[in-house]
């Protein structure tokens, strides 16, 4: 049997994926965890593609797809794991409960009750319409857990951009990056539940947008988070807050230390310019300072009221804006001077300038010059 175009794209992805597999775990000094639950990904989903295209290629083998559907609850635990592990620091090592893969088990046994019968035997239930209940409850299950998992995303890099103002003086691309596989995550199980609406509600099935075609953006999946994982920089992971302690507030310095403290930081801010150091985080500057990170992170937000961030970022403005006003824009460009002045991208310091100045830096300039 010819090989279809779908069938071209599955094999494809495929290979994809095995290389990107293997090469992942040959990167030096990478978030090696991360990257295993990656490399685990990756297999998972070049087994998928391979079995989605073996029943078109070979038989069309009912208890393929079926085992094939596995990998539905395997996706979501995996991928919530990869962004938790890729962006926090955890002691001890994050790992997900058991009961995670509980629909994977039962998925398994399904497969197994197959076992019992032949194809044929599976293709007449098929026409029969004997099987559709369970064709529904796997294909809503998938769609669950795929969103539940997705939820947990969301809400895990929503608490790493928090914490990351609490930590950092600049903005780490995996956020961008971490935003766009989830929204086009989200723009496919969208349509995915359209098509299971219309099908289970309706009775109407589409050839365009429908199951198969969603296993299809698979391999764009599979290309994008492994090329982003092979070309990343190194990634400043941070330390997950405990719940119960970020609700307390305690007073964690005396007054003469949060003076002491106050002063140390005005020295290193006014006279060696540490602000200016591009990839300036909490814990360099606490360090600097001779203290913790933890007291550092409480003077700024409970004496100054700002994030890490904001505080950093403001004299970087400071120092943008006394640059501005030698006149040094008539010889370098914006960029370059924003450069000098700390800030590592174009992105974080026009976001910075518009959050501090409530305008965008050229037009600030050409007000007030």
């Amino acid at each position: 049997m010819p090989l279809s175009l779908v069938d071209i794209i599955l094999v494809i992805g495929m290979s994809q994926g095995l290389f990107l597999a293997l090469a992942i775990q040959l990167l030096p000094n990478k978030n090696k965890k991360a990257n295993r639950t990656l490399s685990i990904i990756l297999l998972i989903a070049s087994l998928t593609l391979f079995v989605r295209a073996v029943p078109f290629i070979i038989t069309g083998n009912i208890k393929l797809g079926i085992i094939a559907d596995t990998t539905i609850y395997i996706f979501g635990p995996l991928l919530y794991s990869y962004i938790r592990q890729l962006t926090f620091n955890e002691k001890p090592a994050f790992r997900l409960n058991w009961y995670h893969y509980t629909p994977i088990f039962l998925n398994i046994i399904y497969f197994i009750w197959s076992l019992f019968y032949s194809v044929t035997e599976l293709n007449e239930l098929i026409k029969l319409g004997k099987l559709n209940i369970m064709f529904f409850i796997v294909e809503l299950g998938g769609l669950l857990s795929i969103a539940f998992y997705w939820i947990q995303s969301f809400l895990i890099l929503k608490k790493f951009k928090q914490i990351q103002k609490n930590q950092l003086s600049f903005n780490q691309n995996i956020i961008r990056y971490l935003t766009f596989v989830l929204s086009a995550l989200a723009f496919f199980l969208i349509l995915w539940l359209l098509t299971f609406v219309c099908l289970y509600s309706f009775g109407y099935y589409s050839n365009y947008i429908n199951y198969t075609t969603m296993w299809l953006s698979a391999p764009v999946f599979i290309y994008f988070i492994g090329f982003f994982s092979l070309t990343q920089p190194n990634i400043f992971r941070l330390p997950l807050e405990n719940k119960l302690a970020a609700k307390k507030t305690i007073v964690r310095l005396k007054p003469e230390e949060i003076e002491l403290l106050k002063n140390r930081l005005n020295e290193l801010i006014t006279e060696d310019n540490i602000h200016t150091t591009p990839h300036l985080s909490l814990k360099s500057l606490s360090e600097a300072l001779n203290t913790s990170s933890n007291n550092l992170s409480w003077l700024l937000n409970q004496v100054y009221k700002k994030t890490f961030y904001e505080y950093i970022n403001h004299f970087r403005i400071e120092d943008f804006l006394q640059k501005i006003q030698e006149n040094q824009h008539q010889s370098k460009t914006l960029l370059a001077i924003a450069m000098d002045s700390g800030f590592n991208s174009k992105s974080t310091f026009n976001k910075a300038f518009k959050a501090i100045m409530n305008d965008t830096p050229s037009n600030y300039i050409k007000q007030n010059l």
